[in-house]
């Protein structure tokens, strides 16, 4: 890097998911997939406000861009220059522009993003109309927790439902959540109370996934739904639940497997964060190939126990516990590394699909086995795993916990019947393909993961 009394510059190559979510804005996703430092040859002037540079090295970077189909970003600071874009910079953005325009054609797409007085700034431009720049809706950086720069300051009447939360956590919290969107897979149990107290709590888009009709059995401890809704899909109802509240949340409805509806896929690549509330094993182990392909936390709900029958003949609680996982695409075991899908449970999954009818004794023969432990559907247990997701959700944001030695971030129970909260130990697998070798670590995609018959989007073509 330059000096730091001087402007610094650097090329960074995004990839835009351009998805459009049916009830939601379009909104696209830019995911940083490469960033390349300026070399000081690069640069003919630099002073704390503007830095001039050549285009001769860039046109290299050009032609990756059309080659792999990454969009062009341009970053800077301003060491001692203005907290926001400069003329200077306006002047740059065009330059740049133009010739990206004239090596790639007029349907690209360029991103400015500044460094200044400790927040990022960015916006975007297009080939078509390289005049207007068009600012983005927040910027988010993932390490050990979520960073948001940029986001909009809500209005006082959007703080009177949430005053309690910002005497908590400050107004830029209720903000930071506003600006937000949140996919949470599975509308049963965990992922209703998640959703709703997620939307009274300021989330501002939720992704609704689930194709289910409601059971009667689940009215014990679904949030939201009512006994004249059974029959019907578990996310279009709670979507009109939602909206029904009355606050400014916007809700989009998929009636989708997450695993085989290149819909679902699209929908979920769209999120901010990722909640998984399912007990599917293909569905989890494609939201946990997802988090490190299109750069998001997932956090994992699950539910497990053991019941015995008592020496007076009713059944008793052994033990319940509620699980917590979170996972970043560079923090945390996945989960897989933590136990909780593995391949044999997925396959058993999948030849039960094919064959409803399928036994033990077959599975068996064909070395599969399936999954999980009892959990029988406790409403307060489900209810409470997913007040644990929120309050985790509020902790990436701004963090609050104060976690013990004994207690993992990425993964941790909650003990319905000792009243215990606790982790245990894994030991993953060191070679793991996610988690460790990061293969999928912002996947190159020649089709959705790579899986072929999840077919392409259009921003692959």
């Amino acid at each position: 890097m330059r000096r730091s009394v001087e402007s610094a510059a650097a090329v960074v190559l995004f990839r835009r998911l351009h998805v459009h979510v049916p009830g939601l804005p379009d909104s696209d996703r830019y995911v940083a997939h490469d960033v390349i430092q300026f070399e000081d040859a690069w640069v003919t002037g630099s002073s704390p406000e503007i830095v001039a540079f050549e285009l001769a090295p860039l046109r290299e970077l050009f032609q990756r861009c059309e080659e792999e189909g990454l969009v062009f970003g341009f970053i800077h600071n301003h060491p001692a220059g203005p907290a926001q874009f400069s003329d200077m910079d306006e002047e740059n953005e065009r330059t740049l522009i133009k010739a990206l325009r004239n090596r790639n054609g007029p349907d690209i797409t360029f991103v400015a993003m500044l460094w200044a007085d400790g927040q990022w700034l960015a916006r975007t431009r297009k080939g078509g109309c390289p005049e207007i720049a068009v600012p983005v809706r927040h910027t988010l950086v993932l390490g050990e927790r979520i960073t948001l720069y940029g986001y909009k300051e809500s209005s006082d009447e959007h703080t009177e439902v949430q005053a309690r939360q910002a005497a908590a956590f400050g107004k830029p919290f209720v903000d930071m959540l506003q600006s937000l969107r949140i996919g949470v897979a599975g509308n049963g149990g965990t992922g209703s109370p998640f959703a709703t107290l997620g939307a009274r709590g300021g989330i501002g888009e939720l992704v609704l996934l689930d194709k289910d009709p409601l059971a009667a059995s689940n009215l014990n401890r679904v949030r939201g739904l009512m006994k004249a809704d059974v029959g019907f899909v578990k996310s279009d109802t709670l979507k009109n639940f939602i909206e029904g509240i009355g606050l400014s949340v916007k809700v989009a409805s998929i009636a989708s497997d997450v695993d085989t509806d290149p819909v679902a896929v699209d929908a979920l690549a769209s999120c901010d964060v990722i909640v998984g509330c399912t007990d599917d094993f293909a569905g989890r182990e494609l939201m946990n190939a997802a988090l490190y392909a299109y750069a998001q936390p997932l956090i994992d709900i699950g539910l497990g126990g053991k019941v015995d029958d008592g020496l007076d003949g009713h059944p008793y609680l052994r033990y319940h516990y509620g699980r917590i996982s979170t996972i970043l695409p560079e923090q945390g075991q996945c989960l897989f590394c933590q136990g909780v899908i593995k391949d044999i449970w997925i396959q058993a999954q999948l030849a039960r699909r094919e064959n409803p009818d399928i036994t033990a004794e077959e599975l068996k023969d064909r070395y599969l086995e399936d999954g999980g432990t009892d959990a029988p559907g406790v409403g307060p247990f489900t209810s409470a795993s997913a007040d644990f997701a929120v309050a985790t959700l509020f902790d990436l944001i701004k963090p609050f916990r104060r976690f013990p030695p004994e207690v993992r971030r990425d993964m941790f129970f909650v003990d319905f019947v000792k009243m215990e909260i606790h982790s245990h130990e894994t030991v993953g697998n060191p070679d793991c393909s996610y988690c460790r070798a990061h293969e999928f670590l912002l996947l190159k995609e020649s089709c959705r993961l790579n899986r072929p018959f999840l077919g392409k989007r259009d921003d692959f073509c």
